[in-house]
């Protein structure tokens, strides 16, 4: 199922506007036309103006969603269709744009707590070479200085088309339904980062499960769109596999537990909203709480590799040391 290429804030922004024009009491087509203008991307731009166009005329803005997959997912889709099935087209505008924004935080989360390692993994590639270049010139010139330079991008240009041949055959493997299984249900097998995978993607799948919920799908539903939410196609195959079982009349909970492994935590906070009938609600907290607990991996991570690295980048400086000063003392004994 193809995912939306434009930025998770521009679909924010989309749909908090025309949540608060429509609120303010104006139809979705009119409030479509208000927004043609607004600045975005060609793809959001384009979708807008033909949703405008074409809602005008009587058709369903969900409808005009599902003509444009790179601008509007699955999931938000079948929100906004239940949205407009039931009346509350106003109310699911809003809880679009609700999770969105959590998954907009969770993304912010991500890019800033693996910044600094990042950076460290930069500093590790090319501080050791200028410092080679540096030595080079101090005792050789500048001539010697652009040779270990010129020697050095030869080897990173090596060693980056293998990383993109790498890639490249990663990428049509991943293409494959069974490859892109494969990889994720590896992915989740990583020590320590492998948890941090699962964590993310229980969070994603319990937040789009109760918003779908909220939406007024049938749990059938929610399972069906919850699972490419989840990123992760192993996890999905679990949600898929458990659709069947609620379809003859299992709960929600029992059915995951029959198609797959399921963690403690949402399975029990689960069972609890289905006692209670407040299941959209239990999935929020069960969202929020892996979601925190990501985070202290993510940081616990962030922390580990900082005197890893330091450590790697001591040993790298110790070995230039001692072949610039063996270099050295050997021009000196070949002089005597």
């Amino acid at each position: 199922m193809l995912s939306s290429i434009v930025g998770v804030d521009q679909r924010v922004t989309l749909f908090r506007e025309l949540a608060t024009l429509v609120n303010s009491g104006v139809s979705i087509g009119e409030a479509l036309s208000i927004l043609q203008t607004r600045p975005g991307s060609p793809e959001l731009r384009a979708a807008i103006a033909d949703a405008a166009k074409r809602v005008s005329y009587g058709e369903r803005f969900s409808d005009v969603m599902a003509r444009h997959p790179k601008v509007f997912s699955s999931l938000n889709l079948a929100m906004i269709a239940a949205g407009e099935k039931g009346g509350r087209l106003d109310e699911m505008l809003n809880e679009v744009a609700d999770y969105l924004e959590k998954e907009q935080e969770l993304r912010r989360m991500l890019s800033r707590e693996t910044f600094y390692p990042k950076v460290l993994v930069g500093a590790a590639i090319f501080i050791p070479l200028i410092a080679r270049m540096v030595i080079a010139g101090v005792m050789n010139g500048t001539g010697a200085a652009m040779l270990v330079g010129l020697k050095a991008f030869a080897g990173y240009l090596v060693f980056f088309l293998v990383i993109a041949a790498l890639w490249f055959a990663y990428r049509k493997y991943r293409e494959t339904d069974q490859g892109a299984e494969n990889i994720d249900r590896a992915k989740l097998s990583i020590p320590v980062l492998g948890v941090v995978i699962s964590q993310l993607a229980w969070a994603k799948i319990c937040r789009a499960i109760g918003a779908l919920y909220k939406a007024g799908l049938t749990t059938a539903q929610a399972l069906e769109f919850a699972g490419p939410a989840s990123g992760n196609r192993a996890l999905e195959a679990t949600l898929t596999k458990a659709i069947p079982h609620v379809q003859k009349g299992l709960p929600l909970s029992e059915a995951l537990t029959k198609s797959g492994y399921i963690p403690d935590l949402p399975l029990r906070m689960l069972q609890t909203g289905e006692k209670t009938g407040d299941i959209d609600a239990t999935m929020e907290k069960v969202a929020d709480h892996f979601e925190a607990q990501s985070r202290t991996s993510i940081q616990r991570m962030a922390i580990l590799i900082v005197p890893i690295a330091v450590v790697i980048m001591g040993v790298v400086v110790l070995l230039m040391a001692a072949s610039a000063y063996g270099g050295y003392f050997n021009e000196m004994l070949d002089s005597y």
